[in-house]
């Protein structure tokens, strides 16, 4: 059976046909499924399949930034379940050990990597944007013709934050910022300047603390809040949202009765912190498959691809409506 016999059947095009059989994202999950299914049926084998059922692959899992109660310890063993369960070993690794991106990577046998929490000024990005290796970033964005990328939509997810705040009264909205080197900061800050445009509320950068991705810089905010007249603060990260409200508790701050708080991840931990976190959900468990699946497309291949993965905002107790 060849892929034109399927599009005939299905009353598809050759090319839609493709990609549901090589795990392109830009076509719908239902007609995906509806592709493998028929195809599976019938005996054919798609070639993504061939690649990892018949042949034990490496793929390293390489970190920056880490942190144990951060999002990069879920995420990699999400991703871990996805490539172990296909025949992929996989081996994680921190960025500090690499100085020669492909060196590292043939020296290893690895044959493509997974990337998470790359700082836009690590002295690798130059080499990776290069490589010859298949390769994917979380998070980031670099243009290259063997990396892809693949994200939640943080400017939306974060603007979204801003109108959910502004319908329960709130005008007066702070943000804290991760890493002020990374990303995915970057995109969380301006998805807080959009919202706030949208409903038509002025930028004040007195409203806006720098920080990083710890529970200690969440502490350090409250008290940079702690004389401010915000009544929510929304924050790039849980884990800053944690140290945040622990801050404002030492300082006798009330959350949320007096100033509500909005978390990024929606971390495990996040629905039991009392009071549990309102936040942004990233479905990791969607991210790695999708990852994993455009790494495998990579190693025959396929075109470099840039995925953004949706989110859903998490309505708890830390936030609350005002008069």
């Amino acid at each position: 059976m060849k892929i034109k016999d399927i599009a005939q059947a299905l009353h598809l095009s050759p090319s839609t046909v493709s990609k549901a059989l090589n795990g392109r994202f830009d076509i719908s999950r239902e007609t995906k499924d509806m592709v493998l299914e028929y195809a599976k049926e019938h005996g054919f084998v798609p070639s993504h399949e061939k690649l990892t059922h018949s042949t034990i692959r490496r793929i390293c899992a390489i970190f920056d930034n880490y942190n144990s109660a951060s999002i990069i310890s879920p995420l990699l063993l999400a991703f871990s379940r996805h490539a172990l369960n296909n025949n992929f070993e996989v081996i994680q690794t921190p960025i500090s050990v690499i100085s020669d991106y492909d060196q590292f990577m043939a020296k290893n046998n690895f044959d493509c990597s997974f990337i998470v929490g790359l700082s836009y000024k690590s002295p690798l990005l130059e080499q990776i944007k290069n490589t010859k290796f298949p390769t994917i970033l979380y998070d980031s964005i670099l243009n290259g013709e063997k990396v892809s990328t693949i994200s939640s939509e943080n400017i939306i997810s974060v603007s979204k934050v801003i109108k959910e705040l502004y319908k329960l009264g709130h005008t007066k909205i702070g943000f804290v910022t991760g890493d002020k080197n990374s990303f995915v900061s970057s995109e969380r800050l301006a998805g807080y300047i959009i919202g706030l445009a949208e409903v038509n509320i002025s930028y004040n950068a007195d409203y806006v603390c720098f920080g990083g991705y710890t529970e200690e810089n969440g502490v350090q905010a409250a008290d940079f809040f702690s004389n401010k007249d915000v009544t929510a603060i929304v924050c790039s990260a849980d884990i800053i949202a944690i140290g945040l409200m622990k801050g404002l508790e030492l300082k006798g701050i009330k959350v949320p009765n007096q100033i509500s708080v909005v978390g990024y991840d929606d971390l495990e931990i996040a629905k039991y912190v009392n009071p549990s976190l309102s936040t942004v959900k990233q479905d990791l468990d969607l991210i790695s498959e999708r990852a994993f699946q455009t790494l495998s497309a990579m190693l025959l291949n396929r075109p470099s691809q840039r995925i953004i993965v949706n989110s859903e905002i998490i309505m708890r107790d830390s936030i609350k409506k005002i008069n």
